[in-house]
This record gives structure tokens, C-alpha cells and sequence, in this order.
């Protein structure tokens, strides 16, 4: 399955972040939810709204190594792990359920 533009514009988001905005992004969950957020306010919800539901496919496949797919497919210079992946997906679904 071939991600979808919003996996590309959230990795080079997020890679932009993590180096420049939020360097203590993982000490907290509030500073992953403001890189979360940076990404809604740069691309809008629509983008949010299709990195949920490939986050969900992908999720839904425990067989499936995302770090692998974040390696391969990601505009972030930052390799993670499958299960860091994981948990950034899952962390990233939970901040957005909280927005409806």
C-alpha cells in the first residue's frame, strides 16, 4: 500500500519539529501533541482525517514492521524502530479521537 501524501507532508513535519520546535517532544505527551498539532494547523484536518485512517490499516496488521515503512517511505532523516513507530501512531490516533 503506497502511503498517502499526508504520511509524507507528517514525517517531514514532524522531522522539521523534532530538530528546530520541539527538541523535548518525547519527554512529554503535551510535546507530541503540539508537534500533532503544528502538522493540523500546516495541512488541516483533511490531512489529519487520512493519516488517521492509514495509521488504522496499518495498525491493524500486527505482522506488518513499520519501521521498515518509516525507513523506506519517510521524509524524516530519523530512523525508528517498529515499535517506536507503533507508538507513535497509537499516540497520534489518541490525540486525534480527542479533537471530536
Amino acid at each position: 500500500m503506497t502511503p498517502p501524501k499526508s504520511f509524507y507532508d507528517f514525517t517531514l513535519q514532524f522531522h522539521q519539529d523534532l530538530d528546530v520546535v520541539h527538541p523535548a517532544w518525547a519527554d512529554t505527551p503535551d510535546g507530541r501533541n503540539q508537534i500533532y498539532e503544528d502538522f493540523r494547523q500546516g495541512y488541516g484536518d483533511q490531512a489529519v482525517r487520512e493519516l488517521v485512517t492509514y495509521c488504522e490499516i496499518l495498525l491493524a496488521d500486527d505482522e506488518t514492521d513499520l519501521g521498515s515503512l518509516w525507513f523506506k517511505e519517510s521524509k524524516a532523516d530519523w530512523v525508528i524502530p517498529d515499535e517506536g513507530v507503533r507508538f507513535l501512531f497509537r499516540d497520534f490516533l489518541g490525540w486525534a479521537a480527542s479533537l471530536s
